[in-house]
């Protein structure tokens, strides 16, 4: 069997990918999958980093959410399960910055919808951040970008 991995270098988030890996055998044993060769055995996945939290993180392209002209970002709704809190960052193209956070909501095979309500900023477009890092369980279906159009007559 020829396998592909991939391997997150966690200081620098360098993602490597390695094809044709000399995996033997694979199995599901105790709810964690094992892949072998003749080298040894090497344990598949997992939900920390050597007992340490697995930052997530989130980062959306630049957008006017399909309006044209100015506007305020007011909030973000995510939509899923967030057994933690995620922080939301918004930077515009006119140099606004606004910070916000969102969960818990949901439940593990129960979506739920959070909303991260936004200060006063400008721009016409937005780019969006999300970010977990105390390793809480989570499980996005969807992110919502809350726009204000602003008159375009005034500055």
């Amino acid at each position: 069997m020829s396998t592909v991995g991939f391997s997150l270098e966690l200081q620098t988030g360098a993602l490597s990918s390695l094809s044709g890996l000399p995996g033997q055998a694979a199995c599901l044993h105790d709810g964690a999958v094992l892949v072998a060769d003749a080298a040894g055995l090497y344990r598949v996945g997992g939900d920390d980093d050597v007992g340490g939290a697995i930052a997530a993180r989130l980062a959306l392209p630049p957008t006017d959410g399909g309006l044209p002209g100015p506007k305020r970002l007011v909030g973000v709704a995510v939509e899923g399960f967030l057994a933690g809190e995620v922080a939301i960052a918004a930077v515009s193209d006119e140099g606004s910055e606004l910070a916000g956070t969102v969960g818990p909501c949901g439940a593990a095979g129960a979506a739920g919808r959070g909303l991260a309500r936004l200060g006063r900023g400008r721009g016409n477009a937005w780019r969006v951040t999300l970010a977990a890092t105390d390793g809480a369980a989570l499980d996005i279906g969807a992110v919502s970008l809350l726009f204000v159009p602003l008159d375009r007559r005034r500055p």
